[in-house]
């Protein structure tokens, strides 16, 4: 397949690209493959090409180009649009809760998506699902993968930016950053209530993830979390393992007390707060260890108890985005010198598996 020059681009190539089920971005690495060692993707050596810089290097007295670089030439404002979504979603995807949540990103070409689910426990299938062992010409136990009952919600996660046309030409790319950063930021806040929705009420597929209250773990418990209880609890997600909680800050500073001396636990909630923190509990065959703590302020209550969040993160939940949900609108903005650029991105959160994740509430 020919290498694709700045002189081939045209808007064209979105329409291409999303007939494909894939992103600008990825169908340039299809025209122009990047080798071993190489720096730049295709999109980048693109952008090289068009001489638009993007960052500043103070250092060494370079300053990125002004957006109006992107208006020199008709090839030019083709790479626009897919720079603002490349922008975007590094942003989101790079905010420090959301990169601990998503085990997946897919991308779809229309609004309506259904998803497939991996029945382990078919009702018709049921005696084969319990033999201990195949005996030599049986069958094996079946698990069908059939089409979820509910189509999966998207919902739109971005902003407007209003702005007149040759003001927003006359910005530094890298200014122009960060308020695409900014913008990136906040939609992946919003993105991450959505997650922890979809975890606990499930995606509309009879897939809510089971509440167990730590005073059933843990007789003694009362209204705190014991260390029984939270060995229990993680338990719970055999054989996959639990490798991920998320609570509030009450929550989480129950579990700090649990794993800590109380003279360790305010210096420990500080680092949790400033991106995480990973913990070991272990336990013989590796069913518990590495397991990060994570604060969101989003995480409620359950009927008045707090709430402690479970999940394996490669198992648990994939975001669905709509192709090109990003790119129409930039490419209005510039076909049409409106005063109104939106910024955003369709996008859709399911479980892949209905038992990855738990929910223990304390009292």
């Amino acid at each position: 397949m020919p290498k694709i020059a700045l002189a081939a681009l045209n808007s064209e190539l979105y329409k291409q690209a999303h007939s494909m089920e894939l992103t600008l971005s990825m169908y340039l690495e299809r025209l122009d493959p990047s080798t071993d060692g190489t720096k730049l993707d295709a999109f980048e050596r693109l952008m090289k090409e068009a001489q638009i810089l993007t960052k500043d290097i103070p250092s060494k007295n370079i300053f990125s180009s002004k957006v109006e670089a992107f208006y020199r030439t008709e090839e030019n404002k083709v790479l626009f649009p897919e720079y603002i979504a490349r922008t975007l979603v590094q942003s989101m995807t790079e905010f420090p809760i959301y990169q601990y949540l998503v085990a997946k990103r897919t991308p779809i070409d229309s609004n309506v998506y259904k998803a497939s689910y991996l029945d382990l426990n078919d009702a018709s299938n049921k005696k084969a699902t319990e033999m201990k062992r195949v005996t030599e010409a049986a069958d094996l136990p079946v698990a069908k993968l059939k089409l979820g009952e509910s189509a999966i919600t998207l919902y739109k996660y971005g902003r407007a930016i209003e702005a007149s046309y040759e003001a927003l030409r006359r910005m530094s790319i890298d200014l122009f950053n960060i308020h695409i950063n900014r913008i990136g930021v906040d939609a992946a806040d919003n993105k991450i209530a959505e997650i922890l929705s979809v975890i606990k009420d499930g995606d509309g597929n009879s897939n809510a993830a089971p509440i167990v209250k730590s005073s059933v773990l843990d007789s003694s418990a009362g209204s705190a979390v014991t260390k029984s209880a939270w060995i229990k609890f993680l338990l719970k997600f055999y054989p996959y393992g639990c490798d991920t909680v998320v609570a509030n800050e009450d929550g989480l500073l129950q579990v700090l007390e649990v794993l800590y001396p109380k003279s360790q636990v305010a210096g420990k909630m500080d680092e949790l707060l400033a991106g995480g923190l990973n913990v070991k509990t272990t336990l013989p065959q590796n069913l518990v260890s590495n397991v990060t703590l994570l604060y969101s302020p989003k995480i409620e209550k359950i009927n008045n108890k707090e709430a402690i969040y479970g999940l394996n993160r490669g198992n648990t939940i994939e975001e669905i985005f709509e192709l090109g949900s990003t790119i129409s609108e930039a490419d209005k903005f510039i076909k049409n010198q409106t005063q109104l650029l939106t910024v955003s991105e369709n996008s859709g959160f399911r479980k892949i598996f209905k038992d990855t994740s738990k929910i223990m509430t304390i009292e």
